[in-house]
């Protein structure tokens, strides 16, 4: 079932049924009536929940390559310039534009600002600091159900439901802060969107391994993105998290980029004060946003 928050009021959108939801999606409704979220904000009313705290994954290997080329061709050219030469000479991908060893062995994922989600139709602030502004185009997780010390089937049936997830990125920070160790700070924390809609697990599980969307900007599709090898199951990754941590409904997790998901993979896009910005996921909904510029 999908849902959304029309009038303050957590509604089923997607049937005429008079039947009250029951099993997932009941689970997936009572998360979302018991976090709204800031009626007095403008921006944000729109949600179709307040996360309660937020983690992202990294679950995609090709989305990683892809963006270790658009950010040495931007940022260390001589180091692109040998990685092209390595794969043109072997026709494999160059070693150093892959993921760090550990990502291979447990998934990897980051905690960052649950409080800067913006909804759909909001107006997003480009930031002073900004120089590349882009986006990521995410399965959003919201859970159900409490875990702790959890299996990956365990978790899988803690999962309530599933949206449209927009990751906006400062790309011209984010290498300097991810090598100080601290892992990204104000290149990730300023600014998230969510589609007004989200689609309760039981209709996407099934088959999210083949989902697809597309990144549209000012009426143009730009990339169209979709799920290819994901490292690790959505069920092992949110089942490494409560390992020792307890998890609680309302907590939001981000699949990580799917491939092609983002305008930094080979350096395709970014994004600009005025545009229009429209993510789209097959099945489950879309999330548009206007950037703005700063005005203090």
């Amino acid at each position: 079932m999908k849902f959304q928050r029309i009038g303050g009021q957590v509604t089923q959108v997607d049937s005429a049924s008079a039947e009250e939801p029951s099993g997932i999606p009941d689970v997936l409704r009572r998360v979302l009536e018991a976090n709204p979220p800031d009626e007095t904000d403008a921006e944000k009313r729109g949600l179709p929940f307040q996360p309660r705290s937020y983690r992202d994954f990294m679950l995609f290997e090709r989305h990683y390559y892809g963006a270790a080329i658009g950010m040495t061709s931007l940022y260390r050219p001589l180091a692109n310039k040998l990685g092209s030469l390595f794969s043109r000479i072997t026709g494999i991908d160059f070693p150093l534009f892959k993921p760090h060893a550990l990502w291979y062995k447990q998934p990897i994922f980051y905690q960052s600002n649950h409080l800067a989600f913006y909804s759909d139709g909001a107006s997003i602030t480009y930031p002073s600091y900004c120089e590349y502004l882009d986006v990521e185009l995410e399965l959003g997780i919201v859970l159900g159900k409490p875990l702790y010390n959890a299996s990956p089937d365990e978790a899988t049936a803690a999962i309530a439901g599933f949206c449209v997830f927009n990751d906006f990125s400062v790309r011209n920070g984010q290498m300097s802060e991810m090598a100080s160790g601290f892992g990204p700070q104000h290149s990730k924390a300023f600014a998230n969107s969510i589609s007004s809609t989200v689609v309760s697990a039981d209709e996407i599980l099934p088959h999210i391994d083949r989902l697809s969307g597309r990144i549209i900007v000012n009426g143009v599709v730009v990339k169209e993105p979709k799920v290819d090898n994901w490292q690790f199951s959505i069920g092992q990754a949110l089942s490494h998290v409560s390992t020792g941590t307890r998890l609680y409904p309302g907590e939001f997790f981000g699949s990580g980029t799917f491939p092609l998901g983002a305008g930094i993979e080979y350096a395709a896009f970014q994004l600009q004060v005025g545009d229009v910005v429209k993510l789209e996921i097959d099945g489950i909904g879309s999330v548009t946003n206007t950037i703005v510029a700063e005005t203090r």
